[in-house]
């Protein structure tokens, strides 16, 4: 079969001859191109599906110099259009007037929009331009192209054809070649100075073309580029009708060009952005299409809700809508272990947490499960970038219950702890868009304002602090608080945790309008201002115990109050001295070993890590004067009474008092024995009738009322040893500290229980003797709870179960005269011998610490 005949416009040099002539730059130019049309549109036609699609055509073309008289051919053909044509004169505009008559856009203000009634062009006109603007978009494809037509002036006349040229077709080549030479950030600013962007937005609602609204959603993506472009277009009206597409569009091919764009739009999401998203109906679109079949859409949309949560006045819409839900749910899925990467939860980290500063999403969030998806991210070390924000975004729960209860169950307050001392992390400031919006807007004088400010600002007028910005004196910003100047020097000493600790920023207390400033010092608001907010929330419940009261709890609170360069927020210092105060937490203080932790750490300077070694530490007590008294739990409530000192015990005993029963014993009694007791084993004790009777209402009943032993000579005494019947008998007829009670005592380290001790203390109190009780304890007391002694002791007095002994052993465990390490082992047997009846454990370390056992009870055993 023989070749096809070549043609002229297999020629690229004659199709750009042609396109020379025709744009008036060769010979010929002078004439009208209809007597021509027939060349130039074989040419046109042989450039766009020939030439230029030919590998390397584009380049070819223009090295050849072909961009410069297709610009110019735009440039009349622009003109052509634009001027006016005589009314019924029926000839078509000719586009061969000088380009110095185009009406160039200002780089102000959008051009004017054509009239609805402005004819169409003729067809041969809108066949060049078709012809014109596909080459011309098809080589903007290509960087080195873009350059060139953006250096050949090109941009105008685009925006021109853009202005007067009405039709689909036209404006759908126009929009594509805008939008091809959008992707070069110097051609972007171009047509934004140009006016472009309105017209485009125009093209939104006058087309119906779904290719030429394509190319149009293209163009506006391409143009936001930037945050000042991106605002200037959502300022301009081009996200509203967006919205308005997507709410209507059956079109999937425009619903994803619309996605797109929209997603483009709403980087760092402006308010204005949100407001036409929101008005134009996109919302409940975008929840939908999360759950798109195609990925890249439901990519797209999912993204959209997350950036819209960066405005708090459309949280709450949003939230109605079901994208707290979405959110949540597409977080999880990322967190799962075969989900995706832990970058691409950022952005969804940051809505979620931006979502808890309204009510209604708190309580979406609490249903749908995110206090629990944020307890996780909590503990993911991975994600310890984020845990700053949503320690912050937790705090909106301060005042529900119902959430913090379950916080608490799920471990926040170790977690909690951890955050005082832990590194920085992500510290991306919201803007004051992203306000709460559960009260009015902000309304404050524009000023720069520092971010972490303006997030303070609004939790405190979204938790009622403040009852509005007004509230709060503009004037109260952390740009113009100088740092504290300290009263005494500060040795920068490290923690004790060996941990590394920030520096604590700080803010002035708020200045009330219409109020004095409150006398207060500086309160430091850091990073760890949030955490100590929650840990206070958690301290002000009436048993707090479970939770702080622990040794992870505890030991962050104690790293850093020690080990803050700075000076440590007073919030965490009255948190310690609140739990101290709280009677319900003195038995977790016992069992989890606090009192002497605290004393340890604070007082010693010993550190768990040290432990039992102590280590030399400079006392900064500047910064530590609340805690002189944290290290007895007592002197906090009661620091007059001050039962922790107790005086030094002698070993040796004190000389004894005069022994009056010794008499009666001797082979000539002086008085003698009226009566004699009969122990179990058989032996017979002297005694004096007036005289036992006088000394107990039990013997007056036994010995001189109506029972047969009042006329009986040998009265028995049931269950009682010689041993222990020897303290009683000498109590009987007036010994007080001879020393008969000391002798019914087992040496220290022999056991208690069951000795002739515990025997004599169950007689003296069924024989109605509480003065011999007092005397038998004092004996304990001095021979196995001694200073010097040993902590193994007090287990074994505490299970005498006797009220003032068990006083005793705390006073003994808590006094400062012990090492840590003895009182450590004393609370030890302490707790071991409590057992499950923690009860009179309990009520004796309260007694000790709220000073009422001294008062009330007077005893010689009171230290």
């Amino acid at each position: 079969m023989a070749a096809a005949k070549p043609t002229l416009t297999d020629s690229l040099s004659f199709c750009l001859a042609q396109l020379t002539a025709a744009a008036g730059e060769g010979p010929g130019g002078g004439k009208d191109p209809a007597t021509n049309e027939t060349p130039l549109g074989r040419a046109l036609l042989a450039l766009r599906t020939r030439h230029i699609k030919a590998a390397g055509g584009i380049e070819r073309f223009r090295a050849r110099g072909g961009l410069r008289p297709l610009l110019a051919l735009l440039r009349r053909a622009a003109a052509a259009d634009s001027a006016p044509s005589p009314a019924g004169s029926g000839s078509a505009p000719s586009p061969v007037a000088s380009a110095a008559s185009i009406p160039a856009p200002s780089p102000g203000p959008a051009p004017a929009a054509v009239s609805p009634s402005t004819p169409s062009p003729p067809v041969r006109l809108r066949k060049t331009l078709d012809l014109a603007l596909s080459i011309l978009a098809n080589c903007c494809t290509e960087g080195a192209c873009r350059a060139e037509v953006r250096r050949l002036g090109g941009i105008l006349p685009l925006v021109t054809i853009l202005q007067c040229v009405k039709t689909d077709s036209i404006q759908n080549r126009t929009a594509r070649a805008l939008g091809n030479l959008a992707m070069e950030p110097e051609s972007c600013g171009e047509i934004h100075s140009a006016g472009a962007v309105p017209l485009l937005v125009e093209s939104l609602t006058a087309c119906q073309d779904s290719q030429c609204l394509q190319s149009v959603v293209r163009a506006l993506r391409n143009l936001a580029d930037s945050p000042q472009h991106r605002l200037a277009l959502a300022q301009q009206g081009a996200v509203r009708p967006l919205a308005e597409l997507l709410a209507a569009s059956p079109d999937p091919s425009l619903t994803s060009a619309l996605v797109r764009a929209l997603l483009e739009l709403s980087r760092g999401c402006s308010r204005s952005c949100a407001e036409q998203l929101s008005l134009g109906g996109g919302l409940g679109p975008l929840v939908s299409m999360a759950s798109h079949p195609k990925w890249a859409v439901r990519e797209a949309a999912i993204l959209i809700l997350a950036n819209l949560c960066a405005q708090g006045l459309v949280r709450p819409a949003l939230g109605n809508a079901g994208g707290v839900e979405v959110l949540l749910g597409e977080l999880r899925r990322r967190r799962d272990p075969n989900g995706a990467s832990p970058i691409s939860q950022q952005p969804l980290v940051r809505a979620v947490c931006l979502l808890c500063r309204e009510a209604i999403n708190r309580a979406r969030l609490r249903d749908a499960g995110g206090l629990e998806l944020l307890m996780g991210l909590l503990r993911d070390p991975r994600a310890s970038a984020w845990h700053p924000r949503v320690v912050a975004a937790l705090v909106g729960f301060l005042y529900d219950a119902g959430a913090l209860g379950r916080l608490q169950a799920l471990g926040l307050v170790p977690l909690l702890a951890g955050q005082l001392c832990g590194e920085g992390g992500d510290e991306d400031e919201d803007g004051r868009e992203a306000a709460s919006w559960d009260f009015p807007e902000e309304r404050t004088p524009e000023r720069a304002e520092a971010g972490s400010f303006r997030s303070l600002r609004s939790w405190l007028i979204s938790e009622g602090y403040a009852a509005g910005p007004g509230d709060i004196s503009p004037d109260w910003s952390p740009e113009h608080c100088p740092l504290p100047e300290p009263s005494e020097p500060v040795s920068p000493t490290p923690s004790a945790a060996g941990a590394s600790i920030r520096t604590p920023r700080t803010l002035r207390t708020p200045r009330v309008q219409g109020r004095s400033p409150v006398a207060a010092a500086e309160e430091p608001w850091g990073q760890e201002g949030p955490a100590l907010l929650l840990l206070s929330r958690f301290s002000q419940a009436p048993d707090p115990s479970g939770a702080l009261v622990t040794e992870p709890a505890l030991c962050g609170l104690l790293a850093y109050v020690t080990g803050a360069p700075g000076p440590p927020s007073p919030r965490a210092l009255r948190i310690l001295a609140r739990l101290t105060c709280n009677p319900a937490c003195l038995e977790a203080f016992v069992r989890s070993y606090g009192a002497a932790l605290l004393r340890a750490w604070l007082v010693l300077g010993v550190a768990p890590d040290d432990w039992p070694t102590p280590r030399a530490r400079p006392v900064r007590r500047s910064q530590h004067r609340e805690l002189d008294s944290l290290s007895c739990l007592q002197g906090l409530v009661s620091p007059a009474v001050s039962p922790t000192s107790p005086p030094a015990i002698p070993t040796d005993l004190e000389p004894p008092s005069p022994c009056l029963y010794e008499p009666l014993l001797g082979p000539a009694p002086v008085p003698a024995p009226d009566l004699h007791f009969l122990l179990d084993s058989g032996l017979q004790l002297p005694a004096q009738r007036a005289a036992s009777a006088s000394a107990s209402p039990f013997f007056w009943a036994l010995l001189s009322g109506s029972f047969a032993e009042a006329q009986m000579d040998l009265v028995p005494l049931r269950d009682l040893s010689p041993g222990a019947a020897w303290p009683i008998l000498h109590h009987l007829h007036g010994c007080r500290g001879c020393g008969a009670a000391l002798k019914s005592m087992p040496l220290p380290g022999q056991p208690l229980l069951g000795s002739e001790a515990e025997e004599a203390l169950e007689a003296a109190g069924r024989f109605l003797l509480p003065r011999l009780e007092e005397e038998l304890e004092e004996a304990v007391g001095r021979i196995h709870l001694d200073p010097q002694g040993g902590p193994e002791s007090v287990g074994e007095v505490f299970r005498l179960g006797r009220p003032r002994l068990a006083a005793h052993c705390v006073r003994w465990t808590l006094g400062p005269g012990q090492c840590p390490r003895k009182r450590a082992l004393a609370l030890v047997g302490l707790v071991e011998a409590a057992g499950e009846e923690s009860g009179p454990l309990t009520e004796a370390l309260l007694a000790v610490v709220m000073g009422t056992e001294s008062e009330s009870k007077g005893s010689s055993l009171d230290c």
